[in-house]
């Protein structure tokens, strides 16, 4: 059937259509404006972060000018490069009582007077392990404070110009009782004191308050959530700006200025949420939140003018899809693509509905011609066989054998004949018996034994399913110089998955197969009956065919030897179902 197009070229859809892509170009303006804020962002970031880089390399230049400055510091207290004879006169006494006046005042006034070149400079320590002795002085005192026993109090290196943290410098002064509740503020660093390099008198401590840095650090716009810490390589703390606050790492933006030649670093920590967000990124995340909206809102247009048109159509392909070739779509009023798509699919439904009434009752025929074909093929050179041994027979005088089988025969090729495609499993091993007892005449050397469960006779499969592989077994399984041939049919129920199948099993004692032969069996179960003319296992592939045809995937055909005397054995495996019930499935 041919349809004409409309004449219309304009149509609403394509307006909607504009409108998604519309959305879409929003969509990509949307993601525009949040890199160009995440951008922003970044740039107010490292703004906002520039102070605190100033700040804590502010700080790295002043604790690595103390350094510097430190070299400077202790020459005060050499004479003739070496110790002030007045301070080693101090740290020899063997007690503070022993030391003279007269040194005790001029070493006070010595210290005084560099406290005054430096405000941050608040004391000295002096520190003689030889005696077991500290002094200390702070420029809040005009006295030297005192103390023996230096058991469990830290000890500096010799000759090693270290810096002193504040838990140290803090040990210490609570030692020589210098605390003044604000000593944990102080940090140090040791000079050697000495007559002869190779005999150390003492160590020189100046203590420099960590304010100094405080003071730094209030000449820079910083937030309240943040931290400055002053460390060396080994983790000691020399400075903390805020010691009563807690911040987690990964809550906070932090940096590290790492100072090489004296071996400390300065690091700091802000919390994020201090950084504060311009206006500028206020506008562009604004604007992305009323391009998102105005994009939603579009989209719900479009969605609500297409919305009836396509739950029409997807209504339609719902009762195609269950068969119902009768249901025809409403035409909605108006001229678009949805009009055409209907008229479509009512015009495909129409010419479905007239094919499938042509071709489905001749389908099922063919199949049913199929399944028939296979049934009915039995082997002339059994019926051959058969005439001739009843021949035999009435020659020798034996009426009654000629007539049993004559009967037997008759019984078979009436069951060939009957319409009936499907029968029970007991009408099948009667069918299987009458022709064991007609190979009985002809072979001599042979028994049977069938076992069938009486819970599974009532079950249903193709005729003659089984004639092809009892005809198969006097063929190739059977030993004409054996008078113990067996063979054996069994017949039982299980289950898999929650359902019923029947499992069927034969087997013979007879002649062996190799397996060049067993593999080609199971090629020639996979590539049908009809495949190759001259290929073997016609038997099993057309049993294989019947049941595929009836059953489909259910059903399963398993060859291979046997274990003990069995030599080859046949397994089916198809479902338990009723006569009945195949007659309706496979219809």
């Amino acid at each position: 059937m041919t349809h004409r197009c409309p004449s219309e070229k304009s149509y609403s859809f394509f307006s909607r259509m504009l409108l998604i892509c519309t959305a879409l170009l929003a969509a990509f303006s949307i993601l525009a404006s949040m890199i160009v804020a995440r951008l922003s962002f970044q740039y107010e970031q490292a703004q906002y972060l520039k102070s605190y880089d100033l700040a804590a390399m502010n700080l790295s230049e002043t604790f690595a000018s103390r350094y510097a400055d430190f070299q400077v510091l202790a020459g005060k207290f050499l004479s003739n490069g070496q110790c002030d004879p007045r301070l080693c006169e101090l740290l020899e006494a063997p007690s503070y009582e022993d030391v003279p006046p007269a040194t005790r005042n001029y070493c006070i006034r010595l210290l005084a007077d560099i406290c005054l070149d430096d405000r941050y400079l608040r004391g000295f320590l002096i520190l003689s392990p030889a005696q077991g002795q500290l002094y200390c002085y702070t420029d809040s005192r005009s006295y030297l404070s005192y103390t023996s026993g230096l058991e469990g109090l830290p000890l500096p290196t010799p000759f090693s110009g270290e810096a002193l943290d504040l838990d140290t410098v803090s040990r210490l002064l609570t030692a020589c009782g210098a605390g003044d509740g604000s000593h944990n503020a102080f940090y140090g660093m040791t000079a050697t004191l000495y007559r002869s390099p190779s005999t150390p008198l003492g160590y020189l401590i100046p203590l420099y308050s960590a304010t100094e840095y405080t003071d730094i650090l209030a000449n820079f716009s910083l937030g309240q959530q943040n931290i400055f810490t002053i460390t060396d390589d080994m983790g000691h703390l020399f400075f903390h700006s805020a010691p009563s606050l807690d911040l987690e790492a990964s809550s906070c933006y932090t940096g590290s200025f790492h100072n090489r030649q004296y071996g400390f670093q300065v690091t700091y920590y802000t919390a994020r949420r201090g950084l504060p967000v311009s206006s500028i990124t206020y506008l562009i995340i604004l604007f992305a939140l009323v391009v998102t909206l105005f994009s939603f809102g579009l989209y719900y247009i479009t969605y609500y003018l297409s919305h009836r048109n396509i739950s029409r159509i997807l209504e339609g392909m719902k009762h195609f899809s269950v068969d119902d070739l009768t249901y025809r779509i409403v035409k909605p009023s108006g001229r678009n693509e949805f009009t055409q798509i209907i008229d479509g699919f009512n015009a495909m439904c129409e010419e479905l509905q007239r094919n499938v009434e042509r071709s489905y009752v001749y389908e099922l025929q063919q199949k049913k011609s199929e399944l028939y074909a296979l049934q009915t093929s039995i082997n002339p050179h059994f019926l051959y066989n058969t005439l001739e041994i009843i021949r035999t027979q009435v020659i020798n005088n034996r009426p009654a054998d000629a007539s049993q089988m004559i009967l037997l025969l008759s019984k078979i090729y009436r069951t060939q004949i009957n319409s009936n495609i499907f029968v029970t499993l007991e009408e099948e091993v009667e069918l299987c018996e009458n022709l064991m007892i007609l190979y009985q005449y002809r072979f001599q050397n042979f028994d049977y034994e069938f076992d069938m469960d009486e819970r599974v006779s009532r079950y249903a499969l193709p005729k003659n399913t089984l004639q092809p592989l009892i005809e198969n077994y006097f063929v190739h399984g059977i030993v004409a110089e054996r008078r113990d041939n067996l063979f054996t049919l069994s017949i039982h129920s299980c289950q898999d998955q929650g359902k019923s199948y029947v499992r069927l099993q034969l087997a013979n004692n007879g002649n062996p197969i190799s397996p060049q032969r067993l593999q080609a069996l199971k090629k020639n179960l996979a590539d049908g009956p009809y495949a190759d003319k001259d290929a073997v296992g016609f038997a099993l592939t057309n049993v294989n065919t019947r049941l595929r045809i009836v059953f489909h995937d259910d059903c399963s055909m398993q060859i291979g030897n046997g274990q003990g005397d069995i030599r080859f054995q046949v397994e089916l495996l198809f479902p338990a179902i009723t006569v009945e019930e195949m007659k309706d499935s496979f219809a």
